[in-house]
């Protein structure tokens, strides 16, 4: 029950954000998705993002069944278009590339072929050194007054150990899947040259060269379940349930962190950021 009111809210907000013609993009791990493909083909959504791993890695961080489950809802979607004649929403795959699976990502992507899907996106893991987290916030707070974050995720980036991956086999993974023609759209976050991903995991004090301007904050909204609209880093902005989408997003504090960004490019703790 409290799946399907969420659904219908969301369905809510979904339908309001495609009259005012905004491109609006799901992601969620599928498990609530099974039997409301119609729902979500009819309700204007440009893609839903479903985040997987291959079966392996999958059920045994995410629980059993669950992969089964994900291609299962990813062949709803696309028979619920074929069956309404629609070309949306478009299916993309997210994959986080962690020690579970950096060795098999070009297995994973030939598996994928199958499923037919627009978009893989590798995601390559966020972290941060501890210091850089006090730093950032300081900057934050002196720009916007606040710099809390409403979730807990900036503590689990937090780590001064690099990641158990092998950097040559993680090289080799990169540049076959590089080379080879795929039936969908191949996406690496962070944007960045194998080479420079190499460093990524190489050295603990990485620091971006390429793509340093971040864009994705006037480009993207995310709104959490209770309406909170905030930037990649969970800063509340305000809430879309309480006042207009524009008013939150054209808001104070939201232009001021904005501009904090723009001057910066980059925070110490965004050197990672898959954006």
């Amino acid at each position: 029950m409290e799946g399907s009111r969420f659904f219908i809210r969301s369905g809510e907000i979904f339908a309001a954000a495609v009259r005012n013609g905004l491109p609006i993009t799901v992601v969620t791990n599928a498990t609530r998705l099974a039997g409301k493909a119609e729902q979500l083909v009819r309700s204007g959504l440009l893609a839903v993002g479903i985040s997987v791993d291959p079966p392996a890695a999958n059920d045994a961080y995410r629980g059993s069944g669950t992969f089964a489950a994900c291609q299962s809802v990813v062949r709803e979607i696309q028979a619920a278009k074929a069956a309404l004649g629609s070309a949306t929403p478009l299916i993309e795959i997210y994959t986080t590339v962690y020690e579970a699976t950096y060795a098999s990502l070009s297995e994973w992507a030939e598996q994928l072929r199958e499923w037919k899907i627009d978009t893989l996106r590798l995601q390559h893991q966020i972290w941060l050194r501890t210091a850089q987290r006090p730093v950032s916030e300081q900057m934050i707070a002196k720009a916007i007054g606040d710099s809390t974050f409403f979730r807990s995720d900036v503590d689990t980036y937090c780590s001064d150990a690099m990641p158990a991956v092998d950097v040559e086999v993680l090289e080799s993974q990169m540049r076959t899947l590089e080379r080879t023609e795929y039936p969908f759209r191949l996406e690496f976050h962070p944007p960045l040259p194998v080479e420079e991903m190499i460093e990524y995991y190489r050295d603990p004090g990485f620091k971006r060269q390429t793509a340093r301007s971040c864009t994705l904050i006037s480009n993207y909204a995310f709104v959490d379940p209770r309406g909170r609209l905030y930037p990649c880093l969970t800063l509340d902005m305000g809430n879309v349930f309480a006042e207009p989408f524009e008013k939150v997003w054209n808001g104070k504090k939201f232009r001021t962190f904005r501009r904090l960004l723009r001057r910066e490019q980059r925070l110490p703790l965004c050197e990672r950021c898959p954006a």
